[in-house]
């Protein structure tokens, strides 16, 4: 971890949530000010149990971690040159509209739900795969 200023902010740190305490205040670990020991923080922005496992930018007040925002992940790649659109996940993207959804993930699985699905063609619609369960 950081050890100086962080994002070149004197007197703020980098901070890992680590866990939400039963009064919702998140449970930071802020190893340049308080090495290994995790503290109770205050914050300014939401933080929830999804939080977990995140970096935040943290400053002290009165002896105890103050929240100033969570480092942001990287956006999904989005490519587009006119004729196509490319977005690329890690791990996994939906689609969602309503009660409708599209999911794929790395391992090559595609799952589509929703309360009607029609596969219309003007051409041959094929069905293709090495094994193909109807019902």
């Amino acid at each position: 971890m950081h050890d100086g200023p962080f994002l070149g902010l004197q007197g703020v740190h980098r901070a890992e949530i680590i866990g939400i305490g039963p009064d919702g205040r998140a449970l930071v670990r802020v190893p340049a000010v308080l090495g290994d020991t995790p503290a109770f923080a205050q914050s300014l922005v939401p933080v929830t149990a999804a939080s977990v496992g995140r970096v935040a930018a943290v400053t002290m007040m009165d002896d105890q971690p103050l929240i100033l925002g969570l480092i942001q992940p990287p956006a999904p790649q989005v490519e587009v040159d006119g004729e196509r659109l490319v977005i690329e996940a890690g791990r996994e993207m939906t689609l969602r509209c309503g009660k409708a959804s599209i999911t794929m993930t790395a391992d090559g699985r595609v799952t589509i739900r929703g309360t009607q699905v029609l596969s219309r063609s003007d051409g041959p619609n094929r069905v293709q795969g090495a094994s193909v369960q109807l019902n």
